[in-house]
């Protein structure tokens, strides 16, 4: 019999954005834990959510050893706040070594501060651009010549 390989995905912060993630990840074979420091944060979460809700600070080290950071293939660090997504993700990569890491940045300049490293950004804002351009299928692009 063929067993498939669970993988272990951390996301720190239960914003929109992280807890839409994790309802779209739970249940794929995939162990799934989100961390938020406000158990409220939480309610975000689908009612079909099937996995770990842990309330705490998603860039303390020992707190991320316990929730099996340790075995976690993918990080995200989704917060509404910039900064301590960069910090996150930063020990995601760099102290665990966690294969893959990504991080939301509402600030696209920001990502010149994981440039070189295992991190990819997801920047909203400029996801949003894209997919206007997309749907409008560059109706709206400068005039050449102009």
């Amino acid at each position: 019999m063929l067993f498939l390989k669970t993988k272990t995905i951390i996301i720190a912060g239960a914003s929109r954005f992280g807890a839409g993630l994790a309802g779209r990840l739970s249940g794929r074979n995939t162990r799934i834990v989100v961390i938020d420091l406000k158990e409220e944060a939480f309610r975000k979460l689908p009612e079909d959510f099937s996995g770990h809700q842990i309330v705490g600070d998603g860039t303390d080290t020992e707190l991320l050893k316990q929730v099996g950071i340790e075995q976690a293939q993918i990080f995200i660090a989704a917060t509404d706040e910039d900064n301590v997504n960069i910090l996150a993700a930063q020990i995601a990569s760099r102290i665990f070594k966690v294969p893959e890491v990504f991080l939301r940045l509402n600030d696209k300049d920001k990502e010149k501060l994981i440039s070189g490293f295992n991190m990819k950004a997801i920047c909203p804002f400029v996801l949003s651009v894209n997919e206007f351009d997309r749907l409008t299928e560059g109706e709206y692009q400068e005039a050449a010549g102009s």
